[in-house]
């Protein structure tokens, strides 16, 4: 399992979520969203999952 990495919008930053995947399921679930609070710049997000990529593929 690797951890999935997205962009802050405000920082532009990459960021850590705390959220693993592998490449089968990241595939599967692409079209879902994501909602955290972003740790780059406090504020809460929603990322479309087909923007994450794979921490080791990076």
């Amino acid at each position: 399992m690797e951890r999935l990495i997205f962009i802050c919008p405000k920082t532009r930053n990459g960021v850590d979520l705390g959220i693993e995947s592998e490449i089968g399921t990241l595939l599967r679930i692409r079209s879902h969203m994501v909602r955290a609070k972003c740790p780059a710049c406090g504020q809460t997000h929603e990322w479309p999952v087909r923007d994450a990529w794979l921490a080791e593929a990076a």
